[in-house]
């Protein structure tokens, strides 16, 4: 049996890729659908002075462009009850695996792990893909323009890099 591990985010380029995984692999593959929130962290100016302006001012820390932020998101089932915590917070790894459950969903995986991860995307997928033991990482591509290539780095280019096992790249 295939093991598939299909990286997903919330594009239709991921549902595309997880279609494409299962048209290509068929029902019997075993599917493991990861997706990553990532967290960036902010840097605090010095002094807000020094800047020119009289209030705290918050920098990103180099190399922080990339995906957004998963913040709270309070999510209820549909019989109205709630998988969150008490006050209300759910933790950005279930944020991401209810992404990663959407995905198969929409795509209609037979059976599929839904994994959600925290930190940076390439190296989630990567350590994802090792712990499934993965025959194969799909990953789907994002048309963007030459001022995003500027300040985003690519995933896939990435994930294609450092993988240890083939990695399909779907457009």
């Amino acid at each position: 049996m295939t093991r598939v591990l299909i990286a997903a985010d919330d594009s239709e380029e991921s549902v595309t890729a997880a279609r494409t995984a299962r048209a290509l692999f068929g029902d019997t593959a075993d599917y493991t659908v990861v997706s990553v929130a990532s967290t960036r962290g902010m840097l605090w100016a010095g002094s807000s002075m020094e800047w020119g302006f009289p209030y705290p001012m918050a920098i990103p820390p180099a190399g922080a462009l990339g995906p957004p932020l998963v913040f709270q998101q309070p999510a209820a089932a549909a019989d109205g009850s709630s998988d969150q915590s008490p006050d209300g917070y759910q933790s950005p790894t279930d944020v991401a695996e209810q992404q990663a459950d959407e995905v198969a969903v929409a795509a209609h995986l037979p059976h599929p792990d839904a994994v959600g991860e925290m930190g940076d995307p390439v190296d989630a997928i990567i350590a994802a893909s090792e712990r499934c033991r993965a025959d194969v990482i799909v990953v789907g591509s994002h048309d963007r323009n030459w001022l995003t290539k500027l300040f985003t780095k690519s995933v896939s280019n990435a994930v294609v890099r450092g993988a240890t096992v083939p990695v399909l790249v779907v457009r």
